[in-house]
């Protein structure tokens, strides 16, 4: 779990990086989330997009992403796009957390 410090630290390293993966009308699929898992190890922290004809919302995705992707946590959300975090577990984190 995440401290608000913490949090605050990911926001503003996420701040230039652009979505890796968005969410389309189908939703968030099995091939989605296993394609996550596997960005998510080596970029670590990951923004991702729901699309305007996308039926989920925002809250749902999140908690299907969670739920499928071991370890992974949820950052923040604004408007469309969702923040994802998760240390890598191959090699030493580029984002430090604060304590």
């Amino acid at each position: 779990m995440l401290t608000s410090k913490q949090r605050q630290f990911l926001k503003a390293q996420a701040h230039r990086l652009k979505p890796v993966m968005h969410v389309g009308k189908g939703g968030v699929t099995s091939a989605q989330a296993a394609e996550l898992d596997i960005m998510v190890d080596s970029l670590e922290l990951v923004k991702i997009k729901i699309n305007q004809n996308s039926f989920e919302d925002e809250t749902s995705a999140v908690a299907a992403l969670c739920a499928a992707v071991p370890g992974l946590e949820h950052v923040w959300t604004i408007g469309h796009t969702m923040l994802f975090f998760r240390p890598s577990r191959t090699r030493e984190t580029r984002y430090p957390l604060p304590g």
